[in-house]
């Protein structure tokens, strides 16, 4: 989905703001890349959380495009909009893999970030310049912490992208 385009959830239209989640996406491919350039093999979007349907759509677009893809995705509060979380779209052969409900993990040591699936779900996800590759093990360090680290993380980075996009306007 292309930032700042609406995306029926349910029975509403919700409309998203590009410019409210740039900062967003560029600090959470910041994250995952490091300084690192993206290759052709992987897109980073981001909209409102999809419903099935709309993943379903997404997924058939994913396998034409033959992409791998991080959706992220926002929801609103009453202090505007804020991260919801992340769908991987993975297609191999004919097939998307669908991730619903990712989460960023930040290790201790700040040099280190995955995407976690949800909570039972085996390994987590790294996202390298042309693909995501699924990585088949448990973390070793907690959870809830790693998860906390990253949405510092990503909190920090946004306000800093902001605060460069005010000084360039």
């Amino acid at each position: 989905m292309i930032p700042g385009m609406g995306m029926k959830t349910g029975e509403e239209l919700v409309t998203i703001d590009a410019d409210a989640i740039l900062p967003h996406i560029k600090a959470v491919t910041r994250l995952l890349l490091r300084n690192r350039k993206m290759g052709d093999g992987i897109a980073i979007t981001g909209g409102p959380v999809l419903n099935f349907e709309n993943r379903l759509r997404l997924g058939q677009q994913v396998v034409e495009s033959r992409v791998d893809l991080v959706h992220v995705e926002f929801a609103p509060t009453d202090r505007g909009i804020a991260m919801a979380g992340l769908t991987l779209f993975i297609p191999r052969d004919a097939l998307c893999h669908v991730q619903p409900d990712c989460q960023l993990w930040l290790s201790r040591a700040g040099n280190r970030a995955v995407i976690l699936p949800q909570p039972g779900r085996r390994g987590c996800f790294r996202l390298s310049p042309r693909e995501l590759i699924h990585v088949d093990r448990q973390l070793t360090s907690d959870r809830a912490d790693g998860i906390a680290r990253a949405e510092a993380w990503i909190t920090r980075r946004v306000v800093t992208v902001a605060a460069d996009q005010r000084h360039f306007q």
